[in-house]
């Protein structure tokens, strides 16, 4: 391509990378976003829910026609507690140290599951090799927490979107609703229930202080770094294949 005394000429192989390079920072810029605005939504409802008593799960949820209740919210939950079926939420770091979160599935009274995050413990004596097994209550419970969205990560490089079919408790990273259904075989909501610090059935958890070490704007500054970094790429990109024609 010719630019008056400019000559623009890039390998095939340099627009394939620079179409990957970009495309790959301009999607984690979006996903910065998107989890600030998510915060940003989350953050306000707590407030105002703060203010209210906590809502009924189920009549929300029927109130909905079955889907999801609003995130950012209270909510009671009933049902009972599959503690033989846990999952452990991996790579979560508490203090400087690496450990895992417990989701407990509550099972409700028309047989869904609810996944209640019942906080952070450590890496056992063998390390990732035996992964804890947390107590949980027996019998029919009743849990208050706040509604949350499932944490997601930044990019899905694949792994643990396979179906595990034996051993609890399982070790997961980042599952998704439907590959939380599939582990179940049953239904389970979109969501996750962040059980309330005073709750003594819970483990080391403080749910505000995690939305204090990365609140809405530092997110937008991680997107704005990330855009800033693809243009980068698409600058030098230019650069190195332009040439003066002598």
């Amino acid at each position: 391509m010719r630019l008056g005394r400019y000559r623009f000429a890039p390998p095939l192989w340099g627009w394939v990378i620079v179409i990957v390079g970009v495309t790959a920072l301009s999607s984690l810029g979006l996903w910065q976003i998107q989890r600030g605005e998510s915060k940003q939504a989350m953050l306000a409802q707590r407030q105002a829910a703060g203010k209210n008593p906590a809502h009924d799960f189920m009549a929300a949820r029927r109130a909905e026609g079955g889907s999801t209740p609003a995130y950012g919210l209270r909510y009671t939950v009933t049902g009972r507690l599959d503690a033989d079926r846990q999952v452990l939420f991996d790579n979560q770091v508490r203090n400087e140290r690496i450990g895992y979160h417990v989701w407990t599935p509550l099972v409700l009274e028309d047989g869904g599951r609810v996944m209640v995050d019942r906080g952070w413990v450590p890496l056992g004596p063998g390390g990732r090799s035996q992964p804890p097994d947390p107590a949980a209550p027996t019998g029919e419970v009743t849990m208050v927490g706040v509604w949350r969205d499932l944490p997601r990560p930044g990019m899905r490089l694949g792994g643990d979107g396979v179906c595990q079919l034996e051993g609890w408790p399982r070790v997961l990273n980042y599952p998704d609703v439907e590959q939380l259904r599939c582990q179940y075989d049953g239904d389970v909501a979109n969501g996750l229930l962040l059980l309330d610090e005073a709750d003594p059935r819970g483990f080391a958890r403080n749910w505000q202080n995690q939305f204090e070490q990365m609140p809405p704007v530092r997110h937008f500054g991680y997107a704005l770094q990330w855009f800033a970094m693809a243009l980068a790429v698409a600058v030098i990109f230019v650069v190195l294949n332009t040439r003066r024609i002598r």
